[in-house]
C-alpha cells in the first residue's frame, strides 16, 4: 500500500507493481519476496528463455526489430525476471567470490533487485561480449543507450552515478518505466530514477 501525496510520486515509486516503482539499496520491495503477475516469455531475441512482465516483453520485441533494421546488431535478452531465491543465490556467490564491498556494487541483495520486479532486462547482442563495461562502446550498446527510451527503457546504472544508484556502470542493464517517463527523462537530460523523482541517493544499504 502506498501513501498518496499531492504529486503522487510516493505512490508511484513505492507501489510494488507500478512501472515507476523504485528498487534500490535503501528502498527494498515490499514484500521482499514479491513475485509479479503476468510474467511471460519474451517471444523474440530470447535464446535463454527469459521471462518478464507482459508489457515489457512487447516493448522488447519492438526495440529489437528497430535495432536490427538500423543494422546495429541482433538483440539478445541476457537476463530478465529473477526470483527472491535466485537473487539470494547470486548475491551470496558474488560476495563469497570477491568480498562484500565489491560484490554489492555488482549484485543486489535479494529483495533489493530490479530484476525481481520483472521490469529489468540485461540486453546483449549476437556475437558481442555483454555484461561488461566494454559493451557501451559496441554498435549495439551505443544504439541502446541512445534509443531505448523510445520503447520505454532507461539505462538504469549510468556511468559516473555510482554515488546515487549504488551500482557500478552497467551499460547492459535497462529498466522499463514506460515510454512517457523514459522520454521525459531523456528530454530533460536526467539519467537516474532517483534524480528524476527527487529521491535520496542510495549508495549504500541502511544496514
Amino acid at each position: 500500500m502506498c501513501t498518496i501525496e499531492p504529486n503522487g510520486v510516493a505512490c508511484l515509486t513505492t507501489k510494488v507493481d507500478s512501472l515507476q516503482v523504485i528498487v534500490n539499496k535503501t528502498q527494498p520491495l515490499v514484500p521482499k519476496n514479491y513475485y509479479p503477475r503476468e510474467l511471460v516469455r519474451v517471444p523474440k531475441y530470447n535464446p535463454y528463455g527469459r521471462i518478464v512482465r507482459k508489457d515489457v516483453a512487447a516493448a522488447i520485441v519492438k526495440l529489437g526489430k528497430q535495432m536490427q533494421a538500423d543494422k546495429k546488431g541482433v538483440l539478445i535478452v541476457q537476463s530478465g525476471f529473477r526470483s527472491f531465491a535466485l537473487q539470494k543465490k547470486l548475491h551470496s556467490a558474488k560476495v563469497s567470490a570477491i568480498g562484500k564491498v565489491r560484490g554489492e556494487r555488482l549484485v543486489a541483495r535479494p529483495g533489493h533487485s530490479e530484476h525481481q520486479t520483472g521490469l529489468a532486462v540485461d540486453f546483449g547482442a549476437k556475437g558481442v561480449s555483454t555484461l561488461q563495461a566494454s559493451f557501451a562502446k559496441t554498435k549495439a550498446g551505443i544504439w541502446l543507450a541512445a534509443n531505448s527510451y523510445k520503447y520505454g527503457f532507461v539505462l538504469r546504472y549510468p556511468y559516473g552515478k555510482t554515488n546515487i544508484t549504488g551500482y557500478s556502470f552497467e551499460p547492459w542493464h535497462f529498466r522499463f518505466v514506460g515510454v512517457a517517463t523514459a522520454t521525459d527523462m531523456h528530454d530533460r537530460g536526467i539519467t537516474t530514477l532517483e534524480e528524476f523523482y527527487a529521491l535520496p541517493a542510495a549508495p549504500n544499504y541502511l544496514n
